[in-house]
């Protein structure tokens, strides 16, 4: 996105409002905060063993690809946990603060998470990070206090994710009108896509916005790119 906004096809630079939509990994992990195990130990279980482990970790080289943007180390043995907590949290951010604090938040979750080995469901993390983001601490407890609080759009998000055939992440889905494959894209793959949509003019829009409860105001607001 910052490859295709500073280099306009045009005089005027194509403008990016991203809107995360919560999926779940491991949706049969128990809520509760006692839970957890080492992404390790859950890669090598869904892979079948070892051996097929190692095979996808060759194919995928996340290693490789972390580095290439500045992530010098993946923490294999982060823990795992049920992430319900956290789409909440950003959900609800997104929706109050606006998309600019809600990458923000993101981008430190997956700083913590991804490289510190952090679980998501940490109660004071999420609100530690919140509150980094631009949230009132006070108002995001309240919200956390409700464990039925943004439950229900995040069920309607994952019935729809369902119906458009989404079963793995990354997913991109570009203006409400196009969806990339699932995957970790190359950004050889992803900014041929963006270009695309900039010729055509732009797209406006969301597959999820109403589902998810956010505002046109939210959706018009121009996420901000880092100098």
């Amino acid at each position: 996105m910052a490859e295709v906004h500073a280099n306009p096809l045009g005089a005027e630079p194509l403008g990016f409002t991203v809107l995360r939509v919560p999926f779940f990994l491991e949706p049969d992990y128990p809520e509760g905060e006692a839970f957890e195990e080492t992404n390790r130990v859950r890669l090598v279980r869904k892979w079948g063993g070892q051996a097929g482990w190692d095979a996808q970790k060759k194919r995928h080289d996340l290693k490789g690809r972390g580095r290439a943007v500045g992530i010098e180390k993946f923490n294999l043995d982060r823990v795992a946990s049920n992430t319900l907590t956290s789409h909440r949290l950003v959900q609800w951010v997104t929706k109050h603060y606006g998309v600019n604090a809600a990458e923000k938040m993101y981008a430190d979750l997956n700083h913590r998470h991804f490289e510190l080995g952090k679980k998501l469901n940490d109660r004071a993390m999420l609100l530690e990070v919140a509150v980094a983001a631009g949230a009132e601490l006070s108002k995001a407890m309240d919200f956390l206090d409700d464990p039925d609080a943004g439950r229900e759009e995040i069920t309607a998000a994952q019935a729809k994710l369902r119906e458009l055939g989404v079963s793995g992440i990354p997913t991109l889905l570009l203006g409400g009108e196009w969806q990339l494959p699932s995957g970790a894209l190359h950004a050889d793959d992803i900014v041929p896509a963006l270009r695309m949509v900039e010729e055509r003019g732009g797209a406006t829009g969301s597959f999820f916005a109403e589902t998810l409860g956010i505002s046109d105001a939210v959706m018009e607001e121009t996420l901000h790119f880092a100098p």
